[in-house]
């Protein structure tokens, strides 16, 4: 059953109201377990359904970011498509890294798309969240296109980096909903003049959990869009 305070399309039931956009950070191994609760396909299998209620069908857009392959203090973004249809396929490709409990004498199997494109999982200080909203702003922006961006945060640098960045170049109708663990991110800056209720930018919430809070992500996604006149 719907919640009542929560439209099933932003505007109505047969529009395509809204992108969604997921956005996770690549730090762990145990991201990577797809049964485990909080990990990449975890999330984006909740992302998935949250889009079904605004756009029904149209599926989402889910950025990995983490240490490049080739090594180096920087950070790969990758952007990938995924729907209902795709979700095993997905998965397999991009929220799985077979080799990553390998046993020390144990043969090497097949990697996966992310094993081949990202560096090992283990090494957060690689996942630095700030080029993953710069591409997102790059990329969203431009489009006019009422867009909803759950990104998930698990590390403390560059949070006044990622502000000044949405205020400059975040768009006025994308919507950021951050949400990480309190003790893995920087809480006293976030919670600051109530920045994570949208008291410094109407277009930024921060959820302090990683419990998934989809209805209250999407009546805030809802008032705010409404409030600029985007349904």
């Amino acid at each position: 059953m719907g919640d009542p305070g929560v439209p099933n399309g932003l505007n109505g039931p047969d529009s395509a109201g809204a992108r969604v956009l997921l956005v996770v950070p690549t730090s762990w191994e145990w991201y990577f377990e797809p049964d485990k609760k909080n990990s990449i396909t975890w999330y984006a299998e909740r992302a998935l359904r949250m889009a079904d209620r605004i756009s029904p069908g149209q599926g989402i857009d889910v950025y990995l970011y983490g240490q490049p392959k080739k090594g180096g203090d920087g950070t790969e973004v990758i952007r990938t498509s995924l729907d209902r249809a795709s979700l095993r396929e997905w998965t397999g490709d991009w929220a799985t890294r077979p080799n990553a409990k390998q046993g020390l004498f144990a043969d090497a199997v097949p990697a996966s798309k992310v094993e081949k494109r990202l560096g090992a999982a283990g090494s957060p200080w690689y996942s630095l969240p700030l080029p993953a909203v710069r591409t997102v702003c790059k990329e969203s922006a431009p489009r006019g296109e009422a867009t909803l961006v759950l990104f998930w945060l698990d590390r403390m640098t560059q949070a006044d980096d990622i502000v000044r960045c949405i205020a400059k170049e975040g768009g006025p109708a994308v919507f950021w909903q951050f949400f990480g663990d309190p003790g893995d991110i920087n809480y006293t800056f976030w919670t600051k003049d109530a920045l994570h209720r949208g008291g410094v930018l109407p277009q930024l919430r921060f959820h302090m959990g990683l419990r998934w809070r989809w209805r209250a992500f999407l009546r805030d996604f809802t008032r705010w869009s409404q409030a600029e006149k985007l349904r």
